[in-house]
Parts: C-alpha cells; structure tokens; sequence
C-alpha cells in the first residue's frame, strides 16, 4: 500500500545578505606633471610632487635619508620587526640622525652611519646610546636592504647604528652571522638606490685622516695630508618619515637632471634638447603610480654642469583661493590666496618671505612675481601659520599667455622652496 504523499513546504531562507564592494586604496595621480620649457643655464625647477601624488589610505612607513648626495626612500619592516622599527623610530624623534656622518665604508659591501655626529661647533660628536635591542632576524641581508649593526660578540646589541647592504652576495655571510642581522627596511625606487649607491663609491682614503673606528670613512673632494673639512663629510642631514615615496629618474641626465629632496622633485637643465623624466609614487602597501613628463631645454648663453642641489626652505608652502578665470595686464583685478606654511622639520622661529608668481612652465624660478608679503613665524610642530598674498593689478607689460601659479617661500639665509600649486591663470594683453 502506497503512502499518501504530502507537498513539502518550501524551506524559508533567512535574509542573505549582499557583500559590499570595497575599491583598495592605493597611491594615485592626482595632477599630471607638466612638461617644462627652460634653457640651459636657467635655475634649477622645483615641484611639489604631494600635490600630483595622494595615497588615501597612507601610513608613515617610509623613511626618507636626505643626504648630502640625494634622498634614500626606506619602507620599514614594523610588522615583522616591531621592536627594531620602533628602536630605529625614536632616535629619529630625538634628532639622533640629524647630520649623521657616514662613518665606515666598505666599497661593494655596506656603508655605515648612526654613531657619530657632526656638531655646530664644528667636530665629530659621538651619537649618543639607548638600551640596546632584541635581535629580530628574519629577511635576507640582500642589496638596497637596511640593517641594524651590533658587536660581534652579541646578537643583541645593537642601538643607534645601522648600514645599507650594496650586494646579495652578503646574505651568505651576515645572515649567518652573530645571530643574523637584522633587516628592518628595503629601499624603494631607482634613484634611491643611485644615491645609496653613490655614497658607497665616496672615495675612502688610505691612509685614513682618523685613526679607528673612523678609518674607514668615505671622504668626498678630499686631498691627502689636510685637515678634513665639514664639505669633505658625507652627511645624512636628516631622517623624516612620509606615508608616500618617491622615485625620480631622467632618461638625458646630461640635458636636464632630477634630482629629489624629501617629497620635491628638482630638475635641473643643464643643456640642450629634450629629456623625458619618470617619477614613481610608492605608498606603504607596495603599490605605485608612475607618471612623466618631458623637459625641452633650448640653448642658453651658457651650459652649466651638474652642483650641489639649492638649499630647500625651512617652511613648505601650499596655498588655497579661487582664481579668476582671466585678467587684463594693467587693468584692476583681484588675485588673492591664502598660503599656509608648515614646518619642514621640527620646530620654526623666523622671518619668511612669501611669493605669489606667475610661470609660463612649471617651477620655474625665473617667473613674474605678482604678490609678496613678509612675515614672523614661530611654529611648533603640527602647526600652521597663514599668509594673504593679494594683487590688484598686473604691470601692463606682462605678456599675454597662460601662466602656472607657484607659490614661493624664502628663509633670511636665502634657502627657498617652490611649489606649483597646479592652477593656471590667463593674462590678456591690455
């Protein structure tokens, strides 16, 4: 006998709910670069790459080495070294790195700093010590790595001192070595690891100026038997943290040159013809964003070779305001905007000029200054101070053209600092 069937109820099923999409967040373009037009022998341009880079999910991994010979980018380790990251973190904090000498250099192996200090008087000053700290040996003692420096006798001692691995073949022996050393940092970047790079080919003199543990330091324009001067150091004038990196390289250096301080690009032109420049924007996460822009350098009176690269602000600007779409040279207009000014490094006690100037390419220094004020500043850090920049009129004989607006501020001793603010403004012809 067959049983009777009976009609299943449909099974209810509780509320399912949607996943939300989610975008990852990562360094983007902002503002394209824009390609430069300047002449050989011109002044060297400065742009401001935060405001053509944003990482909206940014975290301050990065340090930033600001030689004598360029800018190292290092993205730290602290997730997989936390105790030597934050160890390396709070000498920077108490200004323990601020005109740090290259100490030591072994041409093709690592170069060495951390431990001494050139003083204002001036002498070589040793870099005082904290509590070492525990060994956290794990990533490979490979190039363009950072690692701490300990005594040999134990794995952990290390304190203020680190050095910059130059070749993979040293894994086979400092990874084995006292404990291992340990990695707490990569350099990101090609001109970063150019200037790491250039550092270690300083030349080391022999015999050696000093007796050790300095005999092994690298001397820059040094000429045996005299006294070593404060230009003959090779210098990490400071270590800055950053949530973003950069990388900047030229594929006709000899035509125009990028160099970078800290976040700022500086392109130098030095001859005639055209040169395209590549800049990367590394965030903390490991990606990038690459952007380029070309630089024609016409000929100038005269063709000047590669120097020291000028000497940045104390102060960095930025500056905010709405711009007329237009002015007529020599009629009434009102061009206003409020520059903010930043420490660059620590505390600032000074007076400061600031310039509002129009440039027909970008950075460029030889531009038309409309609007400039000066001023106190004192700034803790963190804080910001504000400044009105307002022109009424344009002198009558500005040519007509579209013109970027850059933003310039200049400390007593000289040192300046440029921005492009990445607005434009039309001047018609009156």
């Amino acid at each position: 006998m067959k049983k009777s069937s009976r009609a299943r109820r449909p099974r209810t099923l509780g509320r399912v709910e949607s996943l939300e999409t989610r975008a990852l967040l990562t360094i983007g373009v902002t503002a394209p670069l824009p390609d430069v037009s300047t002449s050989a022998g011109s002044a060297a341009a400065t742009v401001d790459l935060g405001a053509h880079f944003n990482d909206p999910d940014g975290r301050d991994d990065f340090a930033i080495f600001n030689t004598t010979l360029g800018s190292i980018p290092v993205l730290l380790t602290p997730s997989t070294t936390p105790k030597t990251v934050a160890n390396f973190l709070n000498y920077v904090n108490q200004g323990a790195y601020t005109n740090s000498i290259v100490h030591r250099s072994v041409p093709g192996f690592v170069w060495q700093a951390g431990g001494y200090q050139l003083s204002s008087t001036p002498s070589i000053q040793q870099t005082a010590a904290n509590s070492p700290v525990q060994n956290e040996f794990g990533a490979s003692n490979v190039r363009g790595t950072i690692a701490m420096a300990k005594l040999g006798s134990d794995p952990n001692s290390a304190t203020s001192q680190f050095f910059f691995n130059e070749s993979d073949s040293n894994a086979a022996n400092l990874d084995k070595q006292n404990g291992g050393f340990t990695v707490f940092g990569k350099v990101v970047g090609q001109s970063g690891l150019a200037v790491m790079d250039a550092i270690s080919a300083a030349p080391v003199p022999s015999p050696s100026p000093y007796a050790s543990p300095l005999d092994s330091i690298p001397l820059l324009d040094y000429k045996s038997g005299s006294s070593v001067q404060p230009s003959n150091l090779v210098l990490i004038k400071d270590v800055t943290t950053a949530d973003e990196a950069y990388s900047a390289v030229s594929d006709a250096p000899q035509v125009a040159a990028a160099s970078l301080q800290g976040d700022r690009l500086v392109v130098t032109p030095l001859a005639a013809g055209t040169a395209k420049i590549t800049v990367v924007g590394y965030d903390a996460a490991g990606g990038s964003a690459t952007e380029t822009f070309v630089v024609h350098v016409a000929q100038g009176s005269t063709t000047i070779r590669p120097q020291a690269l000028p000497s940045a602000s104390d102060l960095t600007p930025t500056a905010r305001g709405v711009l007329p779409a237009a002015v007529v040279a020599g009629k009434r207009a009102r061009i206003q905007q409020t520059v903010s000014l930043a420490a660059a490094d620590g505390a600032v006690s000074q007076r400061a000029k600031v310039d509002l100037v129009l440039s027909p390419t970008a950075g460029a220094a030889d531009g038309v200054t409309i609007a400039t004020a000066s001023t106190n500043v004192r700034l803790k850090p963190g804080r910001q101070a504000r400044v009105n920049l307002v022109a009424r009129k344009l002198d009558p004989s500005t040519p007509a053209g579209t013109y970027r607006v850059l933003v310039s501020v200049t400390d007593p001793d000289g040192a300046r600092t440029t921005v492009d603010t990445g607005k434009t403004l039309v001047v018609q012809a009156s």
